[in-house]
């Protein structure tokens, strides 16, 4: 009887040591997707970019203006002179003048980037112009002192900068230190080169009277008023908070910039985030970098400038990934412009190298339209590059359906994607398509973002539980511009989700989810006859002393308590 007694108890004891097991196995946090994803954001900052987005809800008084000046831009006169110049612009020549020009700032770049940690001389005269504004100069000689190839040439300039002024010895210094390289013998070497590849290049431009022309143009949009009735235009479109199109691509860029940083807050992948501008020239404003903020502060300082380079943007990209991307992780570009080509190689020649580039590397370019009708912008050309890299194409023509594409377009790289897009009044709730979730999911996540109000989310698992701070395996994220929800090993089943809007006005919020899931890895099904087709080999599962290591403890308390309550029972008899 005994020994039956003894044989229950410890019976009992191995069950509740498989009990314990398996509590710590549900609890196991489920495959990570890939580490790192790697983006190179493409922004198109040419002048239209400068164009605010208007909607026919807008004042008479602003409408009118606009037309106005759309009318004086179309001066006969002043169209025949840009016409002349964007021809000198695209006339051979030139072009391989300017290409062997930027040829030679790329290796300037190259140098920098080596030896001074900083993608670009550009990005040092942005800091040489900061630093000039600060002290009350002028930065009109910014290029000069960058570009100057000795302390002396540094000190003329900013003497020239700074006319009028007196410049102590601390604040003449710290221009010095930003500028640090002049005096090296290598740094002498490629400027010397660079500034004759550019006298090549403006003699070419001289040679066609385009500097002429550019002043004939300025002259005759001072007497067509444009630039007084543009800055009229802006002034009432800063009064009432309209935004330009660039600002749109600032904040959808911006909140992309976010949602990686979020990610890698919580543990799940890093980002690293590059930036090019492209307008007439293209500026690689960032290299390769987990350095979220630098990428934001560059990002503010985007200004448009002139005329549409698509495939010198696109190009700049490819040689960035070319030189540290890492082509085992995913890689996207994402082109944002609002126009057609006007300088630089055609779309036949985009099309015929930078997808080939691109399918290389296994580069995906997600491209985005953006204007006030899909017509303002060359969508054949935007839908074709996508197509041909596995990529997406959207036309958009308001700054939610921008930043929902950039979000949509990142999360591409992480799992299949769903969006959702509506409205919700204020101080209600609003419920939105389901989402089912199927079996294996290692990640369900939710990123919501609106440009207005206060939108959250109220999220039910299959069994109808409310997902919270007490959910285990759930984190809530909030940045600047996006909330972010994610669940590690969901439930399979179906989902339900609310959006409620917590602003205290009357007006209705527009709102935009982004919902990403993600399959765990499974080993592969035993084929019933060979393939010819490569499969992954099955990682090996942990060993019987790996998986016993855990629960080690706690086998250790049950078969102690185990034998007190034997002995007890021993001698009770």
């Amino acid at each position: 009887m005994k020994m039956v007694r003894w044989l229950v108890f410890f019976v009992m004891g191995i069950i509740l040591v498989g009990a314990v097991h398996s509590s710590v196995q549900a609890q196991e946090i489920p495959q990570e997707p890939d580490d790192i994803i790697q983006i190179i954001l493409v922004l198109d900052v040419s002048s239209s970019m400068d164009e605010p987005i208007l909607t026919g809800d807008m004042p008479e008084e602003l409408l009118a203006l606009v037309d106005q000046l759309a009318t004086v831009r179309e001066d006969e006169e002043l169209l025949q002179i840009e016409q002349t110049i964007e021809t000198i612009l695209i006339d051979p020549d030139v072009v391989n003048a300017r290409t062997s020009y930027l040829a030679t700032v790329d290796a300037l770049d190259e140098w920098f980037s080596e030896n001074y940690a900083t993608p670009s001389q550009t990005l040092i005269m942005q800091q040489v112009e900061q630093a000039l504004l600060a002290l009350g100069c002028s930065p009109t000689y910014d290029q000069a002192i960058t570009s100057a190839l000795t302390i002396d040439e540094v000190d003329y300039w900013i003497s020239q900068s700074c006319s009028g002024m007196t410049v102590n010895y601390e604040d003449r210094q710290t221009l010095r230190d930003l500028v640090s390289y002049i005096g090296e013998a290598e740094y002498t070497s490629l400027q010397e080169t660079s500034d004759a590849s550019f006298q090549v290049f403006f003699d070419a431009l001289e040679e066609r009277n385009y500097n002429k022309l550019i002043e004939q143009r300025d002259q005759k949009r001072l007497d067509l008023n444009i630039d007084a009735l543009a800055a009229d235009l802006d002034s009432m479109i800063a009064e009432l908070g309209i935004p330009r199109k660039l600002d749109l691509a600032k904040l959808a860029a911006k909140t992309l910039i976010d949602l990686s940083r979020l990610d890698s807050v919580a543990g799940r992948r890093d980002s690293l985030l590059g930036l090019v501008r492209f307008s007439t020239d293209s500026v690689l404003l960032q290299g390769l970098s987990a350095d979220h903020e630098a990428i934001n502060r560059k990002i503010d300082a985007l200004e448009p400038l002139e005329m549409t380079n698509i495939y010198g943007g696109l190009d700049e990209a490819l040689r960035e990934l070319n030189r540290n991307a890492n082509s085992e992780m995913p890689i996207v570009i994402l082109l944002l412009s609002d126009g057609h080509i006007t300088t630089g190689p055609g779309p036949d020649q985009v099309l015929r190298e930078i997808p080939l580039q691109a399918n290389e590397m296994d580069a995906v370019i997600c491209t985005v339209g953006f204007g006030a009708t899909e017509a303002h912008v060359d969508f054949e050309l935007l839908a074709t590059l996508a197509s041909k890299t596995d990529g997406e194409y959207l036309f958009a023509k308001s700054g939610e359906e921008l930043v929902n594409f950039f979000v949509a377009c990142r999360q591409g790289m992480v799992g299949e994607v769903a969006q959702i897009t509506g409205y919700v009044n204020a101080n209600a709730s609003q419920e939105v398509d389901s989402q089912m979730v199927p079996a294996n999911t290692c990640e369900l996540s939710l990123a919501l973002n609106s440009t207005t109000g206060e939108p959250v989310l109220d999220i039910l698992d299959p069994q109808g539980n409310l997902i919270g701070e007490e959910t285990p395996n759930f984190l809530f994220q909030s940045g600047d511009n996006l909330k972010l929800y994610t669940v590690l090993n969901p439930k399979d089943g179906e989902w339900h989700v609310s959006v409620r809007s917590e602003s205290t006005g009357v007006e209705e919020t527009f709102f935009s989810i982004v919902v990403t899931t993600h399959q765990c890895l499974m080993p592969p099904t035993p084929a019933v006859s060979p393939t010819a087709y490569l499969t992954h080999t099955p990682v090996p599962g942990p060993d019987f002393v790996a998986q016993a290591t855990p629960i080690l403890p706690l086998v250790l308390v049950v078969l102690v308590a185990l034998g007190i309550f034997i002995a007890f029972t021993l001698r009770h008899e």
